[in-house]
């Protein structure tokens, strides 16, 4: 399975070490972890200068150095500074009032007794500083500078993402450290501000809890820890509460009857986690998602342009930590089957190495090759960051039944719906009627229920996505339904058939008025939208332009003329 820890940010002082430099063993666990590929960074609020005084080596024992509490990197491109020199005029302001003060590249620092004069002074001169406590001492740093913030360039630079690293602090300027991180973890003798956000707070203080960490199976890779700073938000209870699941660790099975808002659900995630700065492959078969594509760190690629190699694939997923939908929607369901078998050695080698992408989404679950080959191998050895959604989950493999840990059940009444909710009752251990009260509230309701977490069953109103979704729509702008499900126009002696949703827009355009008013009296256009291509958004919309026509409120080429644009916002170019 591959370690969920790709590399650990250390606070200096109170952590690795409580002297000028930390002991021989501690610098030996260090060595340790970077021979088995882990990336050690060294986060202090230290002046540089001063920490390569006492530790001449210290260069060579981390990856990188973030000094001056987030204000200065060091790494193998040299040293930068990441924020402008705090104003040299309060410096000649605290010496003037005979307060001891030491610069370095960037921040000023003194003891905390001085805070309430150098609060006096950055106030009068006007200055955006901000002062930061560590323990007995000091730092004034320019505004929004923080070592989270530092961190975050550092991991930039060394390819490893913040939610592949875990933070070990003591003091209060560790908050941001360890907030910006996958993992939160104190030593024994940190402030209890600290432990009490800690995923883990160690047994011993400084250096001997990191030698204990740096050897426990959690670092070594035979273990996990799901952090519990981060969460995804389903929708909120009846009560109004936000009803949440973890956003790492652990692996979603997501399922419904046909038509229940499954991928609605997939989509709503995949947002939450792209926002969150997770990278996430979505392996999108009927075009469901491409409304993701073009949010912020959210790329689409495949539909109707050449999809890309699997080693092109794998440097997308990489670069900027970015997520990827693969429309795979205008491939036949072997060359779908072929191109997610060749991809697999690459991202999943890649992951192993860097922990990206940290999440694959498999829409249509059940139309895939999951039961065998490298994707199984992973899941059989306990891998997580999956989530598989399908209305038929009763023909999934059983290693991908075994794996999930968290089951998202949506309420409809669609094909499947009730094969779903008995398939989710036996799986999960829960009974068929507690899930089914759960659901009675309808479309844009659901269920969780996750034996792994210990979560009972909790019913949820579905929370309103940011970016657009609508199903399978390059099946229904460019694909050939069957003919029972076309659309037949009324237009005397030379009737237009409509296969897909391009020829009824062109066909819509040169129908007479009498043709539109006759269809429209009758809901004709509202229903075909509802019924064949399952679009409720816009059989609404399309809907409202009929009873306007009923209620003579307007006349048929304007409602004509409003269908057209209606499909055009939002399925055409």
């Amino acid at each position: 399975m591959a370690c969920a820890v790709q590399a650990i940010a250390f606070d200096y002082d109170g952590t690795l070490t409580d002297t000028d430099r930390p002991d021989p063993d501690v610098l030996e666990a260090i060595r340790e972890v970077r021979l088995l590929g882990r990336v050690v960074v060294l986060v202090t609020g230290r002046i540089l200068s001063e920490l390569r005084t006492v530790f001449p080596e210290v260069d060579e024992e981390f990856d990188a150095i973030v000094a001056e509490n987030g204000a200065v990197l060091a790494d193998a491109e040299g040293v930068h500074d990441l924020a402008e020199p705090v104003d040299p005029e309060l410096v000649r302001s605290l010496v003037h009032r005979d307060i001891p003060v030491r610069t370095g590249r960037v921040l000023l620092a003194c003891d905390a007794e001085y805070a309430e004069q150098v609060l006096e002074d950055i106030a009068r001169l006007e200055l955006d500083a901000q002062v930061v406590r560590n323990r007995a001492a000091l730092m004034v740093l320019p505004g929004g500078v923080t070592k989270g913030i530092g961190l975050t360039w550092a991991l930039g630079n060394l390819g490893v993402s913040r939610h592949s690293t875990m933070a070990v602090g003591d003091a209060e300027n560790d908050h941001h450290l360890l907030a910006v991180c996958e993992l939160r973890v104190a030593v024994a003798n940190a402030v209890d501000a600290l432990k009490q956000r800690a995923d883990l707070v160690l047994t011993e203080p400084n250096g001997a809890g990191i030698v204990e960490l740096l050897r426990s199976p959690l670092v070594r890779g035979s273990e996990t820890l799901p952090p519990r700073g981060w969460k995804l938000t389903l929708g909120c209870d009846p009560s109004g509460d936000p009803v949440q699941i973890p956003a790492s660790q652990v692996n979603i099975l997501l399922t419904g009857g046909s038509t229940s808002g499954k991928s609605y659900v997939a989509g709503l995630l995949v947002e939450q986690l792209a926002r969150m700065d997770y990278g996430v492959l979505v392996v999108d078969l009927e075009g469901d998602h491409q409304g993701l594509a073009g949010r912020r760190g959210i790329l689409g690629v495949g539909g109707r342009e050449p999809l890309p190699s699997p080693e092109a694939l794998a440097a997308l997923l990489r670069h900027r930590f970015s997520s990827v939908v693969l429309d795979l929607s205008q491939h036949d369901p072997h060359a779908q089957r072929h191109y997610l078998q060749n991809i697999a050695p690459g991202i999943l080698a890649q992951r192993a190495v860097t922990g990206l992408p940290h999440w694959v989404f498999f829409d249509e679950a059940h139309a895939l090759p999951l039961g065998l080959g490298l994707w199984a191998d992973v899941l059989a050895e306990g891998a997580t960051g999956f989530c598989h959604s399908t209305y038929r989950p009763d023909t999934l493999p059983a290693v991908v039944r075994d794996a999930a840990g968290v089951f998202v059940l949506s309420a409809g009444e669609g094909a499947g719906s009730l094969e779903a909710l008995r398939y989710v009752a036996h799986t999960a251990e829960v009974r068929e009627e507690v899930l089914a009260r759960g659901l009675e509230a309808g479309r844009g309701h659901g269920v969780v229920v996750s034996p792994q977490t210990r979560q009972p069953v909790t019913a949820f109103r579905v929370a309103q996505r940011i970016s657009g979704h609508v199903r399978h729509w390059h099946k229904y702008i460019h694909g050939e339904l069957p003919e029972a499900l076309r659309f037949y126009f009324d237009m005397g002696d030379e009737p237009r058939v409509a296969a897909n949703l391009r020829e009824f827009h062109r066909h819509l355009g040169v129908c007479a008025a009498w043709t539109v008013d006759a269809h429209a009296r009758r809901h004709d256009f509202s229903d075909w939208i509802r019924l064949v291509l399952q679009d409720e958004e816009l059989a609404d919309v399309i809907g409202a332009f009929e009873r306007r026509l009923r209620a003579g409120e307007q006349h048929a080429s304007a409602v004509r003329d409003a269908i057209r644009s209606a499909i055009e916002g939002r399925y055409l170019e």
